[in-house]
């Protein structure tokens, strides 16, 4: 599959920062009331967000913004538009948000100053474009942080709603590797101490007939997620699907019981933040537990597996036995050396930043990452920690799908 195709579209949810109302601002720092200020509309209205997506795909985007000054100016107010990092970094901080600052190659700002007449309160909407971004990009959250500076004349820009952050997200379409049964892939050489960490994925499967089925395991016990009680229905959780944690003397079941789905998109997602395991199930968190740091070996990720990737035969929680017959397709595998906040899991389920802080290991288990030398997946970290088959693994590869289907049918 060419990489130019990955990207179906590029949608932006453009969204102020701190966005109140021009009549409710709050000038005092700047001086008070009377002071000319200068801002942009946009970040007055709708809480800064778009009624509408912005979608860029193939084709060149133009966005506006339009700078404006309090009451009509009594002399030319000079102004220019600049990308600043620094509003990115707080909007990521507030929204739980990692998104990455869009490459200069991809926009374009207005290279000529903007002029506010005399007696006017604005000079109009103000262009930017939007080019479309190369399959290095795809899949990854980017933000476009515009700030307002005054260059001469009267005006003073405001504290907040002079800055505006277009939110970048790309939606993800490729073919993902289906498996009947374990999928047997593994990375022996993780080779990694973690004493904080963050491990998740997003998967499907056909059934829930079998306890014991690993989600992902690390060799040394210390961090098991996988499918096990109730043995019988409890409640509105079937028999052997419900969430559990495990690592060496130590488990973690939510309270009350939470269970799998099936034939449907999910993410399971576990963190150690030194002292306590929490368990979260579609971005939310299901169950929290204090352990000893001996429950999860100490952090040792020496080899990791995924969905019976990890051991043979019947084992105990990692064994390819108790996977039999069920159908399973995963992607967005991630590994991480610190704990990520509720809010960074919730809100970063269909992909993030392949650069993102400690991220150690990450896998899209789609054609566009398969090495058909050695039926590998690459690790997009760069860091080598490539996913590898076992004898028995087999593919079956699913029609394209988009990382905003909920849904996935199975090709076999």
């Amino acid at each position: 599959m060419n990489m130019k195709r990955l990207i179906k579209s590029i949608t932006l949810l453009s969204a102020g920062l701190m966005v109140f109302s021009c009549e409710n601002a709050d000038y005092s720092t700047l001086g008070g009331s009377d002071d000319l200020m200068a801002y942009f509309t946009e970040s007055t209205q709708n809480s800064g967000i778009n009624n509408a997506p912005v979608v860029v795909s193939k084709e060149i985007v133009t966005v506006a913004l339009t700078p404006c000054v309090s009451t009509p100016a009594t002399e030319d107010v000079v102004l220019k538009l600049v990308a600043d990092s620094t509003i990115l970094e707080k909007f990521n901080l507030e929204n739980g948000l990692g998104n990455a600052l869009l490459p200069k190659e991809f926009y374009e700002l207005p290279v000529e100053n903007i002029v506010i007449p005399k007696g006017k309160n604005t000079a109009g909407p103000v262009n930017i474009t939007l080019k479309p971004l190369s399959s290095e990009y795809a899949g990854s959250p980017l933000g476009l942080p515009i700030r307002l500076v005054a260059v001469s004349g009267p005006a003073q820009t405001t504290t907040a709603t002079s800055s505006y952050v277009y939110d970048i997200k790309s939606t993800l379409n490729f073919p993902i590797a289906q498996f009947n049964g374990a999928s047997g892939y593994h990375c022996d050489n993780f080779d990694m101490t973690l004493p904080n960490f963050t491990v998740e994925v997003r998967f499907q499967v056909s059934d829930t007939g079998n306890r014991n089925r690993d989600a992902f395991n690390t060799s040394g016990g210390g961090c098991l997620m996988r499918f096990e009680d109730p043995q019988s229905q409890q409640g509105t959780v079937p028999a052997h699907s419900a969430i559990q944690f495990q690592g060496n003397g130590g488990y973690l079941n939510p309270d009350p019981l939470v269970g799998f789905s099936t034939n449907v998109w999910q993410h399971l997602a576990v963190t150690w933040n030194g002292k306590t395991i929490c368990l979260y199930y579609n971005g939310k968190k299901v169950g929290t537990k204090d352990f000893s740091s001996s429950v999860v070996a100490d952090g040792k990720f020496p080899s990791i597996g995924w969905f019976g990737g990890g051991g043979s035969g019947g084992e105990h929680g990692t064994g390819t036995i108790w996977w039999y017959g069920c159908k399973v397709m995963f992607t967005e595998a991630r590994i991480w050396s610190v704990a990520r906040t509720d809010e960074q899991i919730a809100k970063n389920i269909q992909s993030v930043d392949t650069k993102s802080k400690g991220l150690e290991g990450y896998w899209r288990m789609g054609k566009p990452y398969y090495n058909e030398a050695d039926h590998s997946f690459k690790d997009l970290t760069g860091k080598g920690h490539d996913l590898t088959p076992s004898s028995f693994t087999n593919i079956h590869w699913s029609e394209s799908v988009s990382s905003e289907d909920t849904e996935t049918d199975w090709s076999f």
